[in-house]
């Protein structure tokens, strides 16, 4: 399938138009082209353009290892947890940092697939898989038919082309605006069984890799260009491969360098280059190193590097070596001997202060005007977790960030909804990095921990009508903490008015043997009001005796699943001992042995803890009265404190 192409519709059309204007009998103009600007079927020239339109596949190998096709873009690929969408080259030559992180890892990436690869040729295939890809890849590297791509210039479009008959007589112009549209009119000219004459209408330009523009005016001064530009791409290939003294010399110098060989004999050395013409090899931080000399010269096969006077290792690293270059990595070349030397710059603070720090995502919850509020400083971003000095800024655009203006004041309290800032981290040298702040809002309930449960607080009728006094701060203990303000009320009214709080809430006296009071919580600018339920129930109506609280006790394991409405001690495992009056309890850090005893009172069964000595489970120590018995289930008073303890049985 092509993506865009000249079809046969077209070239039947100018045969067509032929047969029109031949059966008229008006006359037309005749124009002699000039044979420097007739464009020939499988000419050189034809054959030049071709390589410079088609479909230059190598410029995504950091994606699909091919350069016999590209991959459609956008295109989408996955990061450990991270999805990230490449929609443009730019987006491309970005992704190259980050997969230098991954350069010891294979298969560190995965597509989205289907994706769809294009070929030299402009055609297309969708592919479902990674078995696909894979294949695909792999007939590629068998196939050299894209040697002739020329990448180092183009044209500058739009070109026209003018059609003439056998007569020469002009029967369309066709308008060009890109390279595909360019090979595939090429294409469908080699093809075409019928005579036309196709002349490229003069001057043309062309812009090289460079920037710089050349225009011709006949198919020569074309085709001389075309090949020149394809030259200097060779040449420029081979510069990249050789290596400039000064460039590497300053290398050298700039930081430590690691030593990797394919059997890792040196993998926990560095060398240092020093400007006197000595070297340091170091292990991590030994006050003792390794001396020797070092120099480089050019030489007819390249760049020597020479190592000499070592005091350790001269079998190993002595000797001349050849140099190839590739930005911070230099590889060294002695016999059939490679070793890659690996810039390794952690040594200057001033570098090591960006390493604490990436992008980061903050959610917070939806508020008013449906914003949400995010604290952008200190602990929330790990400010404070870095050891190096830096100057941090925060900025609504990345260009703000880069010219450091414009910075955001009450960092604390910023108000978004949704979207990005950029964090500006700035050493002490100077040199910045900018980060990608994600701001992440959703819909919360803040009032869930609330709504979670009925809050009911019980006592024992000690047979009187009261007073009782109950702490009405326990109802909600383990919710209370996310809470901005709570209050206790005697009435619904007053609650939702926020007045008349009770004044003394954790001694709160009732008259009777039921109540409700209300609990106002205010999160954020929002409240809400939750019913406490106080009751007075007879203690004595559970028909379970000493003996029975004892065979249930020793029989499993007991769970504290609520202490005074929190779950805090449910961690904890109750391992009642029979004969012997102990008690293990445990959990995954700790193990502690106490005592505990059952008696019987004219109220019910009394359970003793004594000797609780581990933290948060020693409030269980004390004498419980049980108040509700079943043989799963034990809900144990101890005045206003209540316990409850559910079995857990192999």
């Amino acid at each position: 399938m092509m993506k865009t192409k000249i079809n046969h519709v077209l070239l039947y059309a100018f045969f067509a138009l032929l047969t029109f204007t031949s059966c008229l009998n008006e006359e037309v103009d005749v124009v002699d082209p000039d044979e420097q600007e007739i464009i020939e079927p499988n000419s050189p020239l034809a054959t030049f353009m071709n390589n410079v339109t088609a479909n230059y596949g190598a410029y995504d190998d950091i994606l699909d290892n091919s350069s016999c096709f590209s991959i459609e873009l956008p295109v989408t690929i996955i990061i450990g947890d991270t999805t990230i969408v490449i929609e443009t080259l730019d987006d491309i030559e970005e992704l190259e940092d980050l997969f230098d992180e991954f350069e010891d890892e294979e298969d560190f990436f995965d597509f989205v697939f289907p994706i769809t690869i294009i070929f030299s040729d402009y055609t297309e295939i969708v592919i479902e898989n990674i078995e696909q890809l894979e294949t695909f890849i792999d007939e590629c590297e068998l196939d050299e038919d894209d040697d002739d791509i020329i990448e180092c210039v183009d044209f500058v479009y739009p070109i026209t082309f003018s059609i003439f008959d056998a007569t020469f007589n002009i029967v369309d112009t066709v308008v060009i605006e890109n390279d595909e549209a360019l090979y595939n009119f090429l294409d469908e000219l080699e093809d075409d069984e019928n005579a036309l004459i196709v002349s490229l209408n003069y001057p043309v330009t062309l812009i090289y890799a460079n920037g710089e523009t050349l225009e011709v005016n006949s198919n020569q001064e074309l085709a001389d260009a075309i090949a020149a530009a394809d030259e200097d791409c060779d040449d420029d290939d081979d510069e990249e491969e050789e290596c400039d003294e000064e460039q590497v010399l300053e290398l050298l110098l700039e930081c430590p360098w690691d030593i990797e060989d394919e059997y890792d004999d040196f993998e926990i050395y560095q060398i240092i280059f020093y400007e006197d013409g000595s070297l340091a090899i170091t292990e991590g931080d030994t006050t003792s190193a390794i001396g020797g000399e070092w120099s480089l010269t050019e030489t007819d096969e390249g760049l020597v590097l020479n190592l000499f006077e070592l005091t350790a290792f001269e079998q190993d690293l002595g000797g001349e070596w050849l140099i190839d270059c590739d930005e911070d990595e230099l590889e060294i070349y002695r016999e059939d001997y490679p070793i890659e030397l690996e810039q390794n710059c952690d040594d200057d603070d001033d570098d090591e202060v960006f390493d604490c720090f990436g992008d980061y995502e903050l959610v917070a919850c939806l508020g008013p005007n449906n914003e949400a509020e995010f604290n952008l400083s200190a602990n929330t971003i790990g400010l404070t977790d870095c050891a190096y000095n830096f100057t941090p800024s925060f900025h609504v655009t990345e260009a703000d960030a880069e010219t450091n203006i414009n910075a955001i004041v009450n960092t604390e309290s910023y108000w978004s909804s949704g979207g990005e800032v950029f964090l500006r981290i700035e050493a002490d040298n100077g040199n910045f990095e900018i980060f990608t702040i994600y701001l992440i809002t959703e819909e919360c309930n803040n009032f869930d921990c609330f709504t979670s449960f009925d809050a009911v607080l019980e006592q024992c009728d000690n047979g009187t009508d009261g007073p009782y006094t109950f702490d009405l701060t326990v109802a909600f203990a383990n919710c209370n903490p996310s809470a901005d303000e709570v209050t206790y009320h005697e009435t619904i009214q007053d609650a939702d008015a926020g007045i008349n709080p009770i004044a003394n809430p954790e001694s709160y006296a009732m008259v009777g043997l039921e109540a409700i009071v209300y609990t106002r919580v205010v999160i954020g600018n929002q409240f809400e009001v939750f019913p406490i339920i106080l009751i007075i129930e007879d203690c004595n109506e559970g028909d379970c005796s000493e003996l029975d609280v004892d065979g249930f006790l020793t029989e499993c394991i007991w769970i504290p699943v609520n202490y005074n409405g929190s779950d805090n001690l449910m961690e904890w495992n109750l391992d009642f001992q029979p004969n012997s009056q102990s008690v293990i309890i445990y959990n995954n850090q700790t193990e502690i042995e106490a005592n505990w005893t059952t008696s019987q009172s004219e109220d019910g069964v009394i359970v003793t803890f004594t000797n609780v000595a581990g933290p948060n489970i020693q409030a269980i120590t004390g004498e419980w009265l049980v108040v509700e018995c079943e043989e799963n289930r034990l809900e144990m008073h101890r005045g206003d404190d209540i316990l409850v303890l559910e079995r857990e049985c192999d």
